[in-house]
C-alpha cells in the first residue's frame, strides 16, 4: 500500500509517498508535475525495493525553498537534505526530464550517496533554446479577478501535446502525440493549479542549467535513456562522449520497454544495499505538518505540541485551509484538519457525506488528542459538523466557538444547493469558470438567497488571491463538492447547538450575520 507523509526539513515541509521494503528507489519528478505521476511505477517496484517519491520543493504539497530563483544545485541539496531528513543511506535514483537533471546534478556532486543513477529523457537544451523557453513558455500565472487566468491555462495545457514548445505554433515545432481528453486536461491544469505562479521555478531551474556537460564528468553508474515517445529524443545526439561508466540508450517500447530495463539495471546496482529506517511521521517542536491514517483515508492535520488541553480547528468546507495564528503563549496542542478532500486530504475515494467526515474529525481528536479535553473552532458551513462530533467525543469538549455559522432554513438549503457550480468536467474548461464565478459572487450575493437585489451583501469584493485559493479546492472536490455542502447545510443547526449541552461561543461581526440569526441565538445562549 503506497503511504503518504511529511518531514519538515528547517521551516519548510516535503510531502512524500512511499512504499515496498528493501534498498531505496527515489523518483524525482518533471515539471511541474508531483509524486502523484508515480503512482503505478511504485507499486510495480515495490515489491523488491522501498520506493520513495518526494514532491520537489514548491511543487504538489511540498513547501517552497527559501530562494527567489532557486536553481538545479539548490534542487539537488535539497534532495539530499531530504534523504538526510528520513536518514537514508545511499539509494539509487531515477528522474524524468527535470527530475533527471536534479538527479544528475545530485549524482555530480554526491556520487558517494548513490548506487546508481537512472535518467528518463535528460535535456540538452543550447542556449538559443534556453532563452526562447524561457521567456516565452513560461509566462507569469496570476490570478485575475474574472477569472481569465483559468481560460488561459486550459488552452496551454492543451497546445502542450500539439506542439513542442508549446508557446511556438510553427510546422518545425509540431509534434505528434495523443491529444488530451477533458479529464486529462483538467488533471494537467490541477498540477498548475496546485502550485500557482512557482510552477516557473522547477522549469526555469531546468532552462537555466547552464552544466549538463557534467553529466560526462559523473562517477557513479548511470544509465541515459531516451524513449522513441518522448520530446526530447533527438537531445540524445547532443550528448558529450561519455565514459564507460555512463550507457546511453533509445528504448523504442515506451514506457514498459523502460521498466523491463529499469528491472535489469536496479538487480545490478543494489546487490546487498540496505533498507532505510522507518519513514513514518517525525515529531517536532513547532508547527509540523503529518498525515494521519482514518477509517476513511489519509487526512492531512498541521500540529502545534502542547499540553493540558486540546484545540481542534476546523476550516470551512470548499475553502482553503491554513495553519492557524496562535499566540506564543499558548501551552495548548493545536490541531488543524485539513478536511477530507481538500489540499493535502484531497485524495480519499470515498462520497464526502456527514458520516466521512464525522469519522475524519473524530479519528484525529482520539489518535493526537486521547484523554484531553477539546475545544473546538469551526467556521461557515463547517459548524455543520459540530453538534455530531461533540456528541461523539462527549466529556472531553470543554468548549464550542464557531465562526459564522450558516443558520438557514430548509428552503434556504435548497437554493443554495440549486446554485451549487456543475462539478462535471467539460470538453472546452467551462467548468473552471463556472466555479471562479460562483466562488467569488457567493462573497457579494448571500449564496442561500435566489440573486436579486435583496441578496445583495455590501461588501467590498473578495481577495482574488483568495478566491482562487478557494476554487482550487471546489475544482480538487469536483462531483464530491454538492453532497459534502448537503451534509453540512443543517435547517435545525440553531437548534442542535442549543442542545449541545456545553459552552458555545458565536463570532461574527454584523455584515456576516445575515437576518440577525447569529445574534438572536447569542442572545438565547446567554439566557
Amino acid at each position: 500500500m503506497i503511504q503518504r507523509q511529511f518531514v519538515r526539513i528547517g521551516n519548510r515541509h516535503v510531502h512524500y509517498r512511499y512504499a515496498g521494503s528493501g534498498p531505496v528507489l527515489m523518483l524525482l519528478h518533471q515539471s511541474p508535475q508531483n509524486s502523484r505521476m508515480w503512482l503505478s511505477m511504485i507499486e510495480r517496484f515495490a515489491d523488491r525495493y522501498t520506493v520513495i517519491a518526494p514532491d520537489t520543493p514548491g511543487f504538489g504539497y511540498s513547501d517552497l525553498l527559501p530562494e527567489e530563483a532557486p536553481g538545479i544545485d539548490r534542487f539537488a541539496a535539497a534532495t539530499l537534505e531530504f534523504a538526510d531528513a528520513l536518514g537514508i543511506g545511499r539509494f539509487a535514483l531515477f528522474g524524468m526530464h527535470t527530475g533527471g537533471l536534479i538527479g544528475m546534478h545530485l549524482a555530480w556532486s554526491a556520487p558517494e550517496r548513490l548506487h546508481g543513477l537512472i535518467v528518463d529523457g535528460y535535456a540538452l537544451f543550447n542556449d538559443a533554446e534556453r532563452a526562447r523557453y524561457t521567456d516565452r513558455y513560461l509566462p507569469p500565472f496570476v490570478p485575475s479577478w474574472d477569472g481569465g487566468h483559468l481560460r488561459w491555462l486550459w488552452s496551454r495545457m492543451r497546445e502542450q501535446l500539439y506542439f513542442f514548445p508549446w508557446c511556438d505554433p510553427s510546422a518545425e515545432c509540431a509534434i505528434r502525440l495523443p491529444p488530451y481528453t477533458a479529464q486529462g486536461t483538467h488533471d494537467a491544469a490541477m498540477d498548475i493549479l496546485d502550485v500557482g505562479d512557482n510552477y516557473r521555478s522547477g522549469y526555469g531551474a531546468a532552462f537555466r542549467y547552464t552544466q549538463r556537460e557534467r553529466v560526462a564528468e559523473l562517477r557513479c553508474p548511470a544509465w541515459l535513456i531516451y524513449r522513441h515517445d518522448d520530446v526530447l529524443l533527438a537531445h540524445r545526439q547532443r550528448l558529450p562522449v561519455l565514459p564507460d561508466n555512463i550507457l546511453s540508450v533509445e528504448e523504442p517500447d515506451g514506457v514498459d520497454g523502460l521498466h523491463r530495463r529499469m528491472d535489469a539495471i536496479l538487480q545490478q546496482i543494489t546487490v546487498d544495499a540496505e533498507a532505510p529506517p522507518p519513514l513514518g511521521a517525525r515529531n517536532v517542536e513547532g508547527w509540523s505538518r503529518r498525515m494521519l491514517a482514518t477509517p476513511v483515508g489519509e487526512v492531512a492535520v498541521w500540529l502545534k505540541p502542547g499540553r493540558d488541553a486540546a484545540v481542534l480547528h476546523v476550516h470551512a468546507p470548499g475553502q482553503q485551509s491554513r495553519c492557524p495564528q496562535i499566540a506564543l503563549d499558548d501551552a495548548r496542542l493545536h490541531i488543524a484538519i485539513e478536511l477530507p478532500g481538500h489540499g493535502a486530504s484531497s485524495e480519499l475515494a470515498a462520497v464526502l457525506d456527514g458520516g466521512v467526515m464525522q469519522a475524519a474529525l473524530q479519528a484525529v481528536c482520539e489518535q493526537l488528542a486521547a484523554g484531553l479535553s477539546v475545544e473546538i473552532h469551526a467556521h461557515d458551513a463547517a459548524c455543520g459538523y459540530v453538534p455530531a462530533l461533540a456528541q461523539a467525543l462527549g466529556e472531553y469538549v470543554r468548549q464550542v466557538v464557531l465562526h459564522r455559522p450558516w443558520l438557514l432554513q430548509p428552503s434556504e438549503c435548497d437554493t443554495f444547493m440549486q446554485q451549487l457550480p456543475d462539478p462535471k468536467v467539460h470538453a472546452a474548461g467551462g467548468h473552471l469558470a463556472e466555479a471562479w464565478q460562483w466562488e467569488r459572487e457567493r462573497h457579494l450575493l448571500w449564496p442561500w438567497l435566489s440573486p436579486s437585489a435583496q441578496a445583495r451583501r455590501l461588501v467590498a469584493g473578495p481577495d482574488t488571491a483568495q478566491v482562487h485559493a478557494n476554487v482550487v479546492e471546489l475544482l480538487r472536490l469536483g462531483a464530491r463538492m454538492p453532497p459534502m455542502f448537503a451534509a453540512a447545510l443543517l435547517p435545525d443547526l440553531a437548534e442542535r447547538i442549543e442542545a449541545m449541552g456545553v459552552p458555545v461561543t458565536l463570532v461574527a461581526d454584523e455584515s456576516e450575520d445575515y437576518d440577525g440569526r447569529i445574534a438572536a441565538l447569542r442572545s438565547r445562549l446567554s439566557e
